[in-house]
């Protein structure tokens, strides 16, 4: 579970990043932002981040260590739990449009399957403790 989660995390991060680094403008197209040369510079930082992210998703897969793994765990979910609220402050406030609802599901998504993940990945190693 947490090696799919994490090489899913990572593929949908270098492709969203990807998008980011090199076509901001059709990027935020669908909803309606237009990208100026500032937004398309905060937008490839952004893409840039995810890219990083993407690598240490894909770099922490085949590790079994329980504290690296719940690291690497955290840190995606809060990134989902962060991009969640920033998404659905935008669609409350009017900011975005409707046609910007499907982030929604995707941070929804991936956050409950790192929050699997990281509840296997604790109760493993709860198991390895008690057996110790």
């Amino acid at each position: 579970m947490t090696r799919w989660a994490l090489t899913i995390g990572a593929v949908l991060a270098w492709i969203f990043g990807a998008m980011l680094l090199f076509a901001p403008g059709p990027f935020f197209a669908p909803i309606g932002v237009v990208v100026t040369d500032k937004i398309a510079a905060v937008a490839q930082a952004q893409g840039a981040i995810l890219v990083g992210l993407g690598v240490i998703n894909f770099l922490a897969r085949g590790t079994v260590d329980p504290t690296a793994l719940r690291a690497v765990l955290v840190g995606n979910l809060v990134v989902q739990l962060l991009s969640l609220g920033v998404a659905i402050r935008a669609l409350a406030l009017g900011i975005f449009p409707p046609q910007g609802a499907p982030s929604i599901v995707v941070h929804v998504v991936l956050g409950a399957l790192f929050a699997l993940a990281l509840r296997r990945v604790q109760v493993g190693a709860g198991a390895a403790a008690g057996g110790a």
